[in-house]
């Protein structure tokens, strides 16, 4: 209850502090097995939500090249929103900074309003405050570690092979109405699996292209100490993982750490801190997919999401037929080497793509230095000291490599006029090769952060007091960014505590933004919390069973803005200089044949509003914390009420088409939002003889609602938005499946023209006798309501076992990707189509029903489940055998991640049910390693 809470710009004692905080050391992280640290925050704190949606090797997976965003790897959540990751006070993509958790000396999680508003705007979506490790006086320490494992695919979800896909055509073109196109010969040739026959090949791209297994490995050596004049901290830190490509060039994951931290005491006043860090990363791989000038398809030139190269492949292996084509042929006597084959529907071949596509090499390039200032007034004011500090990373993502095709042909059986058989073949793919190497994407983002902090703390008796004030200035800036992110901030903090048992904490924050007109660029927004330490009081000084008792409460309004592209408080005008015709439709032009219809157009392409401001966050919460029965437990339960008010949105409803500003809509502060709940904590700790234990667990209750919202006039109420989860998911109404073709009748269904027996069957909500959009209520909701973790640790003589457990229950889960929605056409069938026909999947059909794919609860499924999240299991040599070693410390261990799930779903995982179809599927990491400690 005595200890400091790490806070921007101060640091707070926990028994004063009116918020909830969760603080963390590096032996919570360093246990899971994982190169992304946001996986470590895995079930540790309370209300903190981290979900992982993609396997991808390295880290680049949530990069921003440009003004393109790739699909996020790992999301973490708290109170319904992605907090901000400060890195020794910068706040920071943690992508473009990736940490070692022996970097880290202490990790805060700020979720309430006071501590978001100590620094300022940014945070009001929550803090992840991360300081890395300083040296101490008198102590030397050096740490080294060396970790070594495998990652394995989970769950892969499973796909047709060669004689499922023909059996399941026919059953599809039949149910159409057509006739069958593959006969039992064809079947049982396909039934062989052979990859290379050219008449009835059977190819299963994913054994053939991928692996189930990829490397895992992490080394790091740090080195602390020094004397009362000058502390040190030094780290030296690897990471590495391979890939599951099979084939192809070389692909894996390489980044290297490098961090060092001096505080250097100039006399009794002046103690300067200067710390640098530098970070190098390398993703190499194969290029999947060939262009010559690294554009897409369209010609477009490539953003991120066309460099993400294992979704490209994932999406053809999984959408193209096994006896589409062979993977390769050769034909005659004078044939000189193989090609590729490809169809006139599928002229992408997913081997050729990974093996003669070329290559490249990423290489993340990360520089951090700040130095701070620490000068103690006490000279002029007892209590009073100055910090001045300032910050600055810069990062660099640079891609280089080259592009090479191969040949591919379309194969045609046929005869010729003599009736003899031929091939005719119709080339797709024609082998040039680039000559050398080129840059594909080249990516940069600076960040600057300068702020003067003065502190003054007095006790006077029975009073303490503690106060600051901080001048903030942050300048983020990206390329593909019209305009640098600029914040500036004045921050008051103070802190008031009576007989150590009655507290007061408020903030003044006076935020500037870039952002908006200039008479609206400023605001104040107060909080302010209270905090009763209830156990100090008499009443309850001969309650033994309680230890300490606080409760607190805090309230209060911070500003938020999401860095919009600025100006967007002006109009904005394109002019159309290509000469476009101008006339009355159809002749485009006024009079005669001959008259010149070339004009200039100058039309809005916004509508400016210089009314639009910031963002309100009004927030509310209420706890208590409490020690129990000789310290052996503890709880913590925490109530808060969040308002977001004037979300600036362009208003596409309220706003209507015949305002004639369709394309060019203003953006205002219009939509609001309400998010609520209960987040509570318990950890019970004793000890039995020789064995230690503590055992616990964290749960998060939580709602929305929309306050306010741009939605159409709707004619039902049961359509309208308002008053509803932020989350709901809406659709049709599934009633069953049609018992016959006549019942179709009864109640028209709008989406196909004609439907049969074995369609769904939804229910009529406005009674007008037809289904149609009209008929869409809210039929779920889409995020969890209840998030929940378990922990337990065991002491016994050397051993140790420490075990984290997460879940998510009371949400549904859309099964709408396309593993669930496949099955129509010459498509590829999935594991789920085959094994569910007429049962959880619909009607098999090679024309598509659409009215059995709109949204509807046939496709909802309880997405609640129970995840091992992490396990370690050490060993810590006797102090006795260590020292022959020459060492102070030796711990030998093994680990593992993500090692069981528990849920309904099972084909795919029920916490990213795109991995393995969309994205890369998720992996079961085991690792071994030992910590020397000298």
């Amino acid at each position: 209850t005595d200890d400091m809470i790490p806070m921007p710009y101060m640091n707070v004692q926990k028994r004063r502090a009116t918020g909830n905080y969760n603080v963390f050391r590096t032996g919570d992280l360093e246990r899971y097995p994982t190169n992304d640290l946001r996986n470590a925050f895995a079930g540790i704190a309370t209300g903190l939500e981290v979900i992982e949606r993609d396997g991808s090797t390295g880290l680049n997976a949530e990069e921003e090249l440009g003004l393109f965003r790739v699909t996020e790897k790992v999301g973490i959540n708290s109170r319904g929103n992605s907090p901000v990751f400060i890195i020794d006070d910068i706040p920071t993509d943690i992508t473009e900074m990736p940490l070692d958790p022996q970097e880290i000396e202490s990790v805060t999680v700020i979720k309430d309003i006071v501590g978001k508003a100590m620094l300022g705007p940014r945070g009001a979506n929550g803090i992840i405050y991360i300081k890395t490790k300083r040296g101490k006086a008198h102590e030397r320490v050096m740490n080294v570690n060396l970790e070594e494992g495998v990652s394995v695919v989970d769950r892969f979800p499973g796909w047709a092979t060669g004689s499922e896909y023909a059996t399941l055509n026919n059953k599809a073109r039949l149910n159409s109405g057509m006739t069958a196109l593959y006969n039992e010969t064809d079947i049982a040739e396909y039934a062989k699996n052979d990859p290379y026959n050219m008449y009835r090949p059977s190819v299963d791209f994913r054994s053939m292209m991928l692996k189930n297994t990829k490397s895992f490995r992490r080394a790091n050596l740090s080195s602390g100490g020094g004397n009362e004049t000058i502390q040190y901290n030094a780290y030296l830190g690897y990471n590495g993982e391979g890939d599951v490509y099979k084939i192809g060039e070389k692909s894996d994951y390489h980044r290297i750490n490098v961090r060092s931290n001096i505080d250097v005491k100039i006399n009794e006043l002046i103690k300067v801190k200067v710390d640098f860090f530098g970070g190098l990363s390398i993703r190499r791989s194969p290029n999947y997919g060939y262009n010559s000038n690294f554009t897409n398809e369209d010609g477009n030139t490539n953003t991120a999401l066309d460099l993400v190269e294992f979704n490209s492949a994932i999406n053809d292996i999984t959408n193209t037929p096994p006896i589409a084509f062979p993977v390769y042929a050769a034909f005659g006597d004078n044939a000189v080497a193989p090609w590729y084959g490809v169809s006139s529907n599928f002229r992408t071949n997913p081997i050729g793509n990974l093996v003669h596509n070329g290559y490249y090499t990423e290489t993340g390039r990360t520089g951090a230095s700040n130095m701070t200032f620490e000068y103690d007034m006490k000279e002029i004011l007892p209590g009073l000291k100055s910090r001045t500090y300032a910050g600055f990373n810069v990062f660099n993502s640079l891609r280089i490599g080259k592009a090479e095709d191969y040949i591919a042909y379309i194969a045609t059986p046929g005869k010729t006029a003599s009736g003899q058989d031929t091939i005719r073949l119709a080339k797709v793919h024609d082998g040039i090769d680039m000559a050398g190497q080129e840059k594909l994407h080249d990516y940069y983002s600076q960040r600057f952060v300068v702020y003067e902090n003065l502190s003054y703390e007095k006790n006077f008796g029975a009073h303490d007091v503690q106060a600051g004030i901080t001048y903030f200035l942050s300048r983020i800036a990206k390329n593909g960014i019209e305009e640098p992110q600029r914040q500036q901030n004045a921050i008051l903090t103070g802190m008031y505590s009576y007989k150590d048992k009655y507290v007061f904490q408020g903030v003044l924050n006076y935020a500037g933004t870039y952002s908006f007109a200039k008479d609206k660029r400023y605001a104040m927004f107060p909080s302010a919390g209270l905090g009763w330490i209830v156990s100090e009081e008499n009443f309850l000084s001969d309650v033994k069973a309680v230890n300490y008792l606080k409760l607190r409460m805090e309230a209060g309004i911070l500003g938020y803005e999401s860095f919009l592209p600025p100006f967007y408080d002006l109009d904005r005008w394109g002019v159309n200089s290509s000469g476009s015709a101008f006339g009355p439709y159809s002749t485009n032009q006024w009079f005669g044949s001959n008259t010149d219809n070339s004009v200039y157009r100058t039309t809005p392409a916004r509508i400016g509003n210089p009314g639009l401001t910031w963002e309100k966050r009004k927030e509310f919460s209420i706890g208590l914390d409490a020690l129990l029965f000789n310290k052996k437990l503890s709880v913590e339960i925490n109530y808060f009420n969040n308002i977001r008010d004037g979300i600036v949105s362009q208003l596409a409803n309220t706003v209507p088409w015949t305002v004639g500003i369709s394309t060019s809509r203003p953006w205002f502060n219009y939509n609001k939002t309400k998010n609520f709940g209960v987040e509570t904590g318990i950890q019970y700790s004793d000890r039995i003889r020789g064995l230690r234990f503590s055992i616990g667990g964290n749960a998060s209750v939580q709602d929305s609602r929309y306050l306010k919202w741009d939605e159409p006039n709707y004619r039902y109420g049961y359509q309208t938005r308002i008053g509803t989860p932020t989350d709901g998911y809406w659709g049709q109404t599934y009633l069953g499946k049609f018992a016959s073709d006549a019942e179709t009748k009864a109640v028209p269904q709008i989406y196909d023209e004609v439907l049969k027996a074995g369609d769904l069957k939804y229910k009529d909500m406005n009674g007008d006798g037809l289904i149609d959009d009209n008929d869409q209520s809210r039929i779920g909701n889409s995020a969890p309501r209840l998030i929940y973790a378990l922990n337990i640790r065991l002491n016994y003589r050397n051993f140790e076992l420490t075990a984290v457990g997460t879940g998510r229950a009371f949400y549904d889960i859309g099964m709408t990707n396309k593993y669930f929605w496949s099955g129509w056409g010459d498509n590829n069938y999935s594991n789920f189509v085959k094994d569910n026909q007429d049962g959880e999947y619909p009607r098999l059909t090679y024309q598509k029903v659409n009215n059995n794919f709109v949204a509807s609860n046939f496709w909802l499924r309880d997405g609640g489940f129970f995840k091992v999240q992490n396990a370690e299991l050490a060993y810590n040599v006797p102090m006795r055998a260590a020292n022959l070693l020459g060492t102070r410390g030796i711990r030998l261990y093994v680990r593992g991640a993500n090692l069981l799930t528990v849920s309904k779903i099972k084909d795919v995982d029920p916490e990213s049910i795109n991995s393995g179809v969309t994205v890369s599927p998720l992996f079961r990491t085991f690792s071994g390693g030992v910590k020397l400690t000298f």
